[in-house]
């Protein structure tokens, strides 16, 4: 749903504003060479390249400067505000040549210009006046498989496509022909996307693609499934698919005795895992086999931790020993016996100490290696190792032990619900804080800038100078939904109301269709009456002209009764006419009775409907409003007592507890990130290691070894066949899809394109199994720029070049009703999730508002200099976010057009603007292929994510 306006023929250079810059010297008037193909010129092989590099980017169907499109032939024919740009067989005559040639003002191209574009060369001069001489005839076509890709400026990274996923995750914006995905919790540019089937191309001897790329052409539309994990994106004649996989689990380790620690080496190559049975087992990382095991504690094991060039392991344990193993054998080195129980233990950096959390409320620590006791001497008794520093005062068992990097200091956890930072110098506590409940895990991030706590319910995020950040707990699916069927109570709401408005409405007319009945059934009485009184004195008259008869066939010489009979038959006449006119009245009374008894009739018909429709809606509306009741009901049951942290990096938190479900966290603002299931009950640890390593050990015997953040990876292609993808002969796509949407249920996607000025395609394909699943014929007559599900996914609205905006039924294809009002081409579509309304945005400047039930126009909002080149209903809101080509993003309320809220900062054309559902986050990317990124409730910059630099000399390609 996410769309611009873009060309049929192949863009080389695609840019918007191209507004002329005085150049300090213009070259004079070229001169054509002479031409000898042996063959008529070609449009679409000879002319459509010179006009891509030199002419196209600022004349197109999207942003046609002067009314004048190159793209196709007749476009070119028809011209623009300074009549026809060329005159067949007639070069000299034609305004396109002549500019071309510099030979009149204003020449073309401008030098300099904003798209590095060139003057023609006497070649390509040349071309373009043997192609006029021969009539300037249309090209002769070329079929996908026979597409010759060319070089795109690498300077080009307009942004025509921009998506985030349903909870602001992630964001994604296409770059000429890249992809790329920014983690907006993170801030991080996650990942530029690349389609393993485009890195062998080449050119010459050089890589076709040197940096990757998404597609062959340039990226026009982009949407995110709405569970977050699906992107499509949609090139020439094909929309691919990217996914992030979700729970990716490297390993899963099974055993017989529960695991009771474990430890990822520094190299990523080894992971220990201590069970039960007081076994620790060295495995190998790469292929998740055990390779050997190590034996010798005498209780359970409680931590372990690899030096730091990963080839020696240090194990503490409940039999109250140290114990020292070499990785490369599993023999054991040395071991100390310490005082109390070993429930935690850390190296230091330089891996000379290691310090222990015991369970008699005491840190110690202890140089390694390890110092062997003193004999007794005589009456002397044997004396211990003696610890190199010690830290008391602590009011519980010791269950956790950190490092602080870059500072001698060490932070703790203990079950009398504190966490303390002390100096391992001295051993005195810098620093305290209580985490509100016995503390079991606790973790310091890489940096040493965060401090993470478990125990209880919740995990606790804390900056490393003690000041709180965010407390973390609870089942983040559940939490997301009660926000969901939140969103579905206030749609039903809305809809009763509608309905209930409806049938209000249906009332109120059928009283007044009843009132309406009851009136002329009273006028028609009247005028039965009325009739019945007036054929009685017609016949009175008739009678009397009978009996004047008959006296005057007894005295026909009588010219007293001849008067009488004369009088008797004005009479008549007049009764007569009294009584057809009555009559009249009365067939009048009588068609008006039938017609009110229709109309009240049909109001009747409506008023059933109205009240079916509104008892429905409010049974709806019951059932949504019970399901968020249960789901509140049931979410504190969801907080689970949390066990374990980890920092996996400096990013992500790692948390996990007895509902087995392993979940990370933003570091820095304690947002949640990922959710990992896969236990069968509860998990008491985590460990961390090197390349998005997270290990997870539970009560349910099991390890599982996660990827903490899988990357984006190609998942699919719609349009070429799977099996050669780079053939695009094949596919149904006649040219740019420049539209796509996913079904509110993730099953379907959306495409719209379409030939220019001939055709607008509107498909359906089913995601699960990459196939196409319907079109919608005849949708409309030019290219669909914009396409949306409503939210119940029964409707697809659509907007195209032909100035409709369109109302589809998914199930049947059936056209529900068209929208006609703007004018010029539709660029953005969107319903409002309760259905009632559509809002449009269009290339003459405007914003209109249609009521979905009538089809009339509600509002027009006028307050854009450029063409809206994107639209979107809000959440559940009636709130509209907006781009616009004049470089402006803001927000209106559909109800009254009130723009409450505008974004600045873009420096050009702006084609695409997006927002989350509760307008937290505003995003838009444009010309200038700055992806931006707003605090929607203030309109503060968070981020602007500028294109990458490419390298020199470095370019990607584009259909010719």
């Amino acid at each position: 749903m996410f769309h611009r306006l873009l060309p049929c023929t192949v863009l080389l250079a695609a840019a918007a504003l191209c507004e002329r810059e005085q150049a300090a010297a213009q070259p004079g008037q070229i001169e054509p060479a002479a031409v000898n193909l042996g063959r008529p010129v070609d449009f679409d092989k000879d002319i459509v390249p010179i006009f891509d590099g030199k002419c196209v980017a600022c004349h197109n169907v999207a942003i046609a400067e002067s009314r004048l499109n190159l793209e196709e032939v007749p476009a070119i024919l028809k011209g623009g505000k300074r009549g026809p740009a060329v005159i067949p067989k007639d070069p000299d005559k034609s305004l396109l040549y002549k500019v071309a040639a510099r030979a009149v003002d204003p020449v073309m191209p401008p030098l300099p210009n904003k798209v590095s574009a060139t003057a023609l060369t006497p070649q390509e001069l040349g071309l373009l006046r043997q192609w006029i001489l021969e009539g300037a005839p249309a090209g002769s076509g070329q079929s996908g498989s026979a597409l010759s890709w060319q070089p795109i400026p690498s300077h080009i990274a307009s942004i025509y496509g921009v998506a985030v996923t349903t909870w602001g995750r992630f964001a994604a914006c296409g770059r000429a022909n890249q992809l790329d995905v920014y983690d907006l919790v993170t801030g991080e540019h996650v990942a530029r996307l690349t389609d393993p089937a485009l890195t062998p191309l080449r050119q010459g001897d050089k890589p076709l693609y040197p940096q990757g790329a998404a597609h062959q052409d340039f990226v026009h539309a982009v949407a995110f499934n709405p569970r977050g994990n699906l992107l499509a994106s949609a090139g020439y004649r094909e929309v691919k698919l990217w996914e992030r996989p979700e729970g990716v689990v490297r390993h899963k380790l099974a055993f017989d005795q529960a695991p009771t620690a474990a430890a990822v080496s520094p190299n990523a190559s080894w992971m220990a895992i201590a069970a039960e049975d007081r076994q620790i087992r060295l495995v190998d990382l790469a292929s998740g086999q055990m390779v050997r095991a190590l034996g010798g504690h005498t209780a359970a094991v409680t931590s372990l931790q690899f030096t730091s060039d990963s080839q020696q392991l240090v194990s503490g344990a409940k039999d109250k020993t140290l114990r020292l193993w070499n990785v490369a054998d599993g023999q054991p080195i040395s071991q100390l016996e310490t005082p109390h129980e070993i429930l935690s233990l850390v190296l230091s950096a330089d891996g000379k100490v290691v310090y222990t959390g015991q369970g008699d409320n005491m840190i110690r620590g202890w140089a390694i290696p390890f110092d062997s006791p003193k004999p007794a001497e005589g009456d002397k008794p044997a004396e211990p190792v003696k610890p190199v520093v010690q830290m008391q005062g602590i009011g519980g068992p010791v269950t956790a032990v950190a490092l602080v990097p870059g500072q001698p200091h060490l932070a703790s956890g203990s079950l009398d619900g504190n966490w303390r930072i002390s100096d391992v110098t001295n051993g005195n506590q810098v620093r305290a804080g209580g985490h509100g409940a016995p503390i079991t895990a606790l973790a310091v991030s890489p940096d040493g800038q965060f401090l993470a706590t478990a125990g209880g319910n919740a995990a606790k995020l804390w900056n490393i100078n003690g000041q709180p950040i965010a407390e973390l707990k609870g089942n983040i699916a559940a939490q997301r939904e009660v926000q969901l069927l939140t969103d579905d109570d206030a749609v039903a709401k809305s809809r009763v109301a509608l309905a209930d408005a409806s049938f209000k409405a249906a009332e109120k007319n059928f009283k007044e269709r009843e009132e309406q009945t009851k009136k002329a059934q009273e006028a028609k009485a009247t005028m039965e009456k009325a009739l019945t009184e007036a054929r009685g004195k017609e016949k009175a008259a008739a009678d009397a002209l009978a009996a004047a008869q008959e006296e005057l066939n007894a005295k026909p010489d009588d010219d007293g009764v001849k008067k009488k009979k004369a009088d008797a038959e004005a009479a008549l006449a007049k009764e007569k006419e009294a009584a057809d006119k009555a009559q009249m009245a009365f067939d009048a009374a009588a068609k008006a009775l039938t017609q009110a008894e229709k109309g009240q009739q049909l109001a009747a018909e409506q008023q059933e409907a109205a009240k079916k429709t509104l008892d429905a809606e409010q049974a709806a509306a019951k059932a949504a409003e019970d399901r968020l009741n249960a789901s509140k009901s049931a979410l504190p049951a969801t907080e689970k007592a949390v066990k374990a942290v980890a920092f996996v990096d400096n990013q992500r938190l790692a948390t996990a507890g007895d509902d087995g479900v392993v979940r990370t966290w933003h570091n820095k603002s304690g947002k949640p990130l990922d959710e990992f299931a896969g236990h069968q009950g509860p998990v008491f640890s985590l460990v961390a290691g090197p390349q998005r390593t997270l290990a997870s050990l539970g009560e349910d015997k099991a390890v599982f070894v996660w990827d903490a953040d899988p990357p984006w990876q190609f998942a699919g292609i719609l349009g070429p066949a799977a099996s050669a993808p780079l053939d695009l002969a094949p596919s149904p796509f006649v040219g740019r899809v420049l539209a796509v949407a996913f079904s509110p249920d993730g099953k379907l996607l959306a495409t719209g394109g379409g030939d220019p000025s001939r055709s607008g395609e509107l498909f359906l394909w089913d995601v699960a199994s990459r196939s196409f699943h319907r079109s919608f014929p005849d949708a409309h007559s030019d290219t669909v720029f914009s396409v949306e599900f409503s939210r119940d996914g029964k409707w697809l609205v659509s907007g195209a070049a032909d100035k409709f905006v369109k109302l589809h039924e998914v199930e049947t294809g059936k056209l529900i009703r068209s929208f006609e009002g703007h004018t010029h081409h539709v660029m953005g579509v969107s319903i409002k999730a309760d259905g009632s309304r559509i809002a449009s945005a269009g290339a003459d400047n405007a914003i209109k508002i249609w009521n979905v039930e009538t089809g009339e126009q509600h509002r027009t909002i006028q307050n854009y200099a450029k063409q809206v080149t994107s639209i979107r209903f809000m959440g559940v809101s009636d709130n509209l976010v907006s781009g616009s080509g004049d470089k402006t993003v803001k927000f209106h309320r559909a109800n009254d057009g009130g723009n409450y809220r505008s974004f600045g900062g873009a420096t050009d054309y702006v084609y695409s603007a997006v927002a989350t559902r509760d307008e937290s986050l505003t995003l838009a990317g444009g010309e200038d292929g700055v992806l931006r990124v707003w605090n929607g409730q203030n309109g503060q910059v968070l981020y602007n994510f500028e294109p990458p630099k490419p390298p020199q000399d470095n370019n990607q390609a584009s259909a010719q």
